[in-house]
């Protein structure tokens, strides 16, 4: 299953918005112009599919994230209180139809009994996995607490991701079918903790793993290694600790199928090499069968990417959807990728800071100022 588009009406910066998605989406553009709100709009919109029952939906209680209260969310400049979010999965609709109670926390649910037809069917938004990893993941740690059962994920903010390494390697020794793309297979042993290992070691340079579990005292640890001695996560910076989760949960979708991939900021404490790497990965987890939208500030991440997609020739399933804020009303455009991993334009503000940057520099110069 995969998400064919998003429509948002009257949420927060988006008074009407659609978008068509492809494999791998990434979403750039100016702060606060609404790459956020589309995803916390998709992400709404599943809560209130699987919470349909209750009739109503708490907004701070949204995968990981506090949206606020309901009135702020509502887009400031209508006169109409609904908001409608629209999720188009395999050519069907899954519709919500959310109002403001005069209960500050909550939405009320409109359209419970047009979910509750559609529930029992295979392609709605309540089956698709969406795994979602938010700009806030969890820094250097001793130990992790594991809190979630589900061994498929790693957390909204990464906290459960050496569960889930030793869970994944215990599932592939069970069962056959669950095995890694060919493409992400890049460990001469065919062991899903390797080739996390091996992935970590070519985003970050000799950076080796070691994973334990305490089930019984509910904890799990990491221990890293680069050019010396297993160190505790404590010791070294925040880069591993940021992007080891994407790389853990990017390959669990890719065995389990029918997923989403949601990353924000996956460039956070890497270096450029890295982000440029990192890149490249996630563009060859959307060519093993994950649909992978990423908000990003990078332009490595996005070079990284293209150029990942031209080698494989996949440039046309991936976009590029620009944001920019126009007034209180946000705008999207979608940047086509071309075969050979070239742009079709280059709008103002969309990674041209270091041109102007270096314009400026040579104008003093060339001033003696």
């Amino acid at each position: 299953m995969k998400i064919d588009y998003i429509m948002l009406q009257n949420f927060k910066c988006h008074k009407s918005f659609r978008a068509f998605l492809k494999n791998l989406n990434i979403l750039t553009g100016s702060n606060a112009a609404g790459k956020s709100s589309l995803i916390q709009g998709l992400l709404l919109a599943q809560e209130a599919w699987k919470g349909y029952e209750n009739k109503r939906i708490n907004t701070n209680e949204v995968q990981g994230l506090s949206l606020g209260v309901p009135s702020s969310i509502v887009y400031e400049e209508l006169g109409d209180k609904n908001v409608k979010l629209d999720i188009g999965i395999n050519g069907l609709n899954s519709e919500v139809v959310l109002q403001l109670l005069d209960d500050e926390m909550y939405f009320s649910i409109q359209n419970c009994e047009e979910i509750s037809e559609k529930f029992s069917e295979e392609e709605n938004l309540s089956k698709i996995n969406i795994f979602f990893l938010n700009a806030e993941r969890q820094g250097p740690r001793l130990i992790s607490n594991i809190n979630n059962s589900n061994f498929f994920s790693v957390g909204n903010s990464g906290e459960n991701t050496s569960y889930v390494i030793g869970e994944m390697d215990k599932v592939q020794k069970l069962y056959d079918n669950m095995q890694l793309p060919e493409k992400l297979k890049i460990s001469t042993i065919d062991r899903f903790s390797a080739n996390c290992e091996e992935w970590l070691s070519l985003i970050i340079p000799g950076t080796e793993l070691q994973h334990s579990m305490d089930l019984e005292r509910n904890f799990a640890t990491i221990k890293f290694k680069n050019n010396g001695e297993f160190y505790l996560p404590t010791a070294t910076g925040f880069g591993i600790t940021y992007v080891l989760p994407i790389i853990v949960q990017a390959l669990a979708a890719s065995i389990i199928g029918d997923a989403v991939l949601i990353v924000e900021n996956p460039e956070a404490h890497l270096h450029p090499y890295s982000q440029s790497t990192l890149g490249k990965f996630l563009a060859l987890v959307a060519e093993s069968g994950v649909q992978v939208i990423v908000e990003t500030h990078s332009e490595h991440i996005v070079d990284g990417s293209r150029i990942q997609a031209a080698k494989s020739k996949q440039c046309d399933e991936m976009q590029i959807l620009f944001f920019e804020k126009r007034n209180t009303l946000s705008t999207c455009r979608n940047i086509t990728v071309f075969e050979n991993g070239e742009l079709e334009e280059w709008p103002e503000k969309f990674f041209d800071q270091k041109r102007m940057d270096l314009r400026e520099l040579l104008e003093i110069k060339r001033c003696g100022k």
